[in-house]
């Protein structure tokens, strides 16, 4: 799945000194990934999790957090 996420999107970060492109990929594949579990996810949920994230928890980590605090 990241193979194929950072095949359609290298296009995007293809100008970015090397050590740049993993980080550039990195956020690019996080705000995907947010976006499409937000359609099955409450605001609250999303924005907890948002947090949890820009604190170091994984995503896995993060969801479960926000499930236990706020549900879906």
């Amino acid at each position: 799945m990241y193979r194929e996420f950072v095949r359609k999107n290298y296009d995007k970060v293809r100008d970015l000194k090397p050590n740049k492109r993993f980080a550039a990929l990195s956020v690019l594949y996080k705000k995907e990934k947010l976006k499409e579990h937000s359609k099955h996810h409450s605001k609250q949920h999303m924005n907890r999790m948002k947090d949890f994230m820009d604190g170091g928890d994984t995503f896995s980590q993060a969801h479960l957090k926000a499930l236990r605090l706020v549900g879906e």
